[in-house]
């Protein structure tokens, strides 16, 4: 009997550019994302089973899998009325709390996977309904490449993508910040002042692709203030990246992770060799439409 089984590439994301607006009455900020996919993944392993149940490992202890976690009761709802078991394996590449999305990007991808393996008739519009339960960025994930979000981040609209591909690299010190906290802090330290907002009205109306030049003008994270304020290893990682001859530098998402744009690739891998060994997590790669995912 041949084994039924799907081998996904569940990708990481960056924020090129993340403008944090008040809290509404909800309890929630209102939020203005431009998020991209990166060539930097997790493996998903879905296989079906005789035996119905709901089987999930991973080889990062970290990582929630149990009856509680988001993994598991997103499974449930697309598994409810299959008469199969399904068995998830996770190997994380993508660090944890980390500003990359890793987590909802795991969320993501496995709803995918589960419509394809069980051939569910499910569209992308109530993926996204679903997904959009369990966190705001997980939406996203489901769409993948370039990608503009407001309202919470579940309202999402596909901007035409980047070309040619931006080389990057990512660092990350070893931290983990948790987005409730660093959502904390903003309110603690900005609350509803003044913030700095850029123009990115020519981006979100572009008929054709994006260039790299016109990205490096949008870079912008209002978390950057205040985390690298918490956080001075943030300030240094930049400055770093910076003197290797990045384009622009930035903070992506609530952090810690630090990107910096190169404008080639050789200048990317030569700065790569030079800071790998300074960081535990030092990442070369580059943007992608992230259109395939299964292998």
């Amino acid at each position: 009997m041949v084994e039924n089984i799907l081998k996904l590439k569940s990708y990481a994301k960056i924020n090129l550019y993340l403008n944090i607006e008040r809290k509404s009455r909800n309890g929630y900020h209102n939020i203005e994302n431009i998020m991209q996919t990166i060539d930097l993944y997790d493996d998903i392993y879905l296989k079906q089973t005789d035996n119905p149940g709901i089987f999930i490992k991973c080889n990062n202890p970290e990582v929630p899998i149990g009856n509680n976690s988001i993994i598991y009761k997103v499974t449930e709802i697309l598994m409810k009325n299959i008469n199969k078991g399904i068995k998830i394996s996770i190997n994380k590449r993508i660090p944890l709390a980390a500003g990359l999305g890793g987590g909802s990007s795991n969320v993501g991808t496995i709803l995918i996977g589960l419509c394809k393996l069980f051939n569910l008739k499910i569209d992308s519009s109530q993926l996204i309904a679903i997904s959009t339960k369990f966190g705001m960025d997980i939406p996203f994930f489901i769409v993948r490449g370039t990608i503009f979000a407001r309202g919470r981040g579940e309202l999402i609209v596909p901007l035409k993508p980047i070309f040619p591909s931006i080389p990057l690299i990512l660092i990350n010190p070893g931290i983990k910040i948790p987005t409730k906290w660093a959502y904390h802090l903003f309110d603690k330290l900005i609350g509803n002042n003044d913030k700095t907002t850029l123009d990115i009205s020519s981006l979100l109306n572009k008929k054709e692709e994006i260039k790299p030049t016109e990205i490096c003008r949008i870079i912008y994270n209002s978390f950057d203030a205040v985390l690298s304020k918490e956080y001075p290893i943030i300030e240094q990682m930049k400055n770093r990246l910076k003197s290797l001859g990045s384009a622009a530098v930035n903070l992506s998402g609530s952090g810690p992770t630090v990107y910096g744009i190169f404008k080639q690739q050789k200048e990317m891998v030569q700065a790569f060799h030079k800071i790998k060994d300074e960081y535990p997590f030092v990442c070369k790669t580059r943007t992608v439409q992230a259109d395939r995912i299964f292998l």
